[in-house]
Formats: structure tokens, sequence, C-alpha cells
């Protein structure tokens, strides 16, 4: 008996040494999103990464708009380290894409599927800190607005996190299915932006008509400026730690 529980003892400390951190190591959740940082117009793109899966291979990709990025130019491979971080995130602009207002950019893993696209004005956007504009819009603005999905409550609600949104504006915010950008989805609220360009509300109901759809479509749209934002989530309760 003394050996059986000598035997479980020692099984029991090489799990916890060895089994456990392994385990913790592959302990990847959610998936990996990232916002457009800065611009030089026909030469390059820089982004910030948020929750890239650690370890992995990532093929950058851009494309015309409306892609998604899918089956676009290749125009680098970058890897991440054990903590998700991406070894490069300044790309250039592919030639065949200089001179078109908008380029879609996606980064996707070859092994393990996971990826991730945006994308952007192909206008110079510096990264440097500008004071957030305090007029209408036309009086310092410049850029474009932009949100993560920063949580879900499962056929209920989605909050955002908003990014230079304009200011003293107005926002129709519509839902629809995944690959639509949310264009013509159903009209969930209607907000507006202060002088700094902070949006009245962040919470918005999933509409009955997409509960139970695995992902969905949100935009922000302005019936007034023109400006729009959208993005879209997993119809999943979840919390992700974004800017």
């Amino acid at each position: 008996m003394r050996g059986v529980k000598q035997t479980m003892l020692i099984w029991g400390i090489w799990f916890l040494l060895f089994v456990l951190p392994i385990g913790v190591a592959k302990a990847y959740s959610g998936y990996p999103y990232f916002f457009i940082k800065a611009v030089v117009r026909d030469h390059s793109v820089e982004i910030t990464p948020y929750n890239f899966p650690p370890n992995d291979t990532f093929i950058v990709r851009m494309n015309v708009m409306g892609t998604r990025g899918v089956g676009g130019y290749v125009v680098e491979t970058v890897l991440t380290d054990a903590a998700g971080n991406l070894s490069d995130t300044v790309y250039p602009i592919h030639p065949n894409l200089w001179g078109l207002k908008q380029i879609a950019i996606r980064l996707e893993s070859p092994y393990t599927g996971y990826f991730a696209y945006n994308w952007f004005y192909n206008n110079t956007y510096p990264a440097t800190s500008t004071p957030a504009p305090t007029g209408p819009s036309g009086s310092g603005y410049y850029g474009f607005p932009f949100f993560f999905i920063r949580s879900v409550v499962k056929d209920t609600s989605v909050t955002i996190s908003p990014h230079n949104f304009p200011p003293n504006d107005t926002f129709e915010v519509r839902m629809n299915y995944m690959g639509t950008r949310g264009v013509g989805g159903i009209l969930v609220a209607t907000v507006t932006t202060d002088a700094s360009g902070n949006l009245s509300s962040l919470t918005y109901s999933i509409p009955s008509a997409l509960a139970g759809q695995y992902r969905i479509a949100i935009r922000l749209e302005s019936p007034t400026s023109g400006y729009y934002a959208f993005n879209w989530f997993y119809n999943n309760t979840a919390t992700v730690d974004v800017p």
C-alpha cells in the first residue's frame, strides 16, 4: 500500500510540474483582431494587433475592398511569440493596389486557421497623438471611425469600444448577417457623439431575428456626414480586453 501511495504521489507531482503547465500554455481563447494604426499612401500600413494566438504563423494579404482580404496579394509572413506578439506590424501595400481608395487586409494562419481582417483608407494617416476635435466635422477631424467588440451576451446584447468618431454627429446602429458588413441591417439604435466624439451609448440589443446566429455583423453609419464603421462578433457570451 505504501508503494502505491508513493507512486501516486510521484505521478501527481509529475502532473503538476509538467502536464499542467503545458495545458495552461495552450489555453488560448477568443479570436485575433487588429485595428489600423497608420497608413502611408501607396506605401505601407501599420496595425495594432490584439489577442493573437501564440507560436503561430500568419500570412498577410491585401486585396480590393469587399473581399475581406481573401485570396489577396501576399505582402509578408509574420510569426507570433509565446505571448502572441507579432514579429512585424508594418506591411507594404502591394503595387497592384496603389491608387485604390480603400484596401482590405487579412492575416490568416495556414496552420491553425485563425484569421483577422480589416480595411483602411489608402490615405496617409499619421500615428502621432492628436487632441480630440472639439468642433463640428470639418474643423480638425481627420481619419475615420472604428470600433472593437468589448463584450457580448449571447442573443441579447453587444458592447463596443469606439475610437476616433467624428464630433457632433448621429449614427444609426444596424446588425445583419455575417458577410454583409451590416449594410441594410436591422436598426437597433440611434446614437450621437458629443463635441469630443464620445458616443452616447455603447451597448446595443441583438435583434430577435438574428438570435441563434453564429456570427453577426454590426455597423454604425451616419445619415448626415456619411462616416461609418463596421465590425463583427461571435454570438457567444464573452468579454475581451480591448482599448
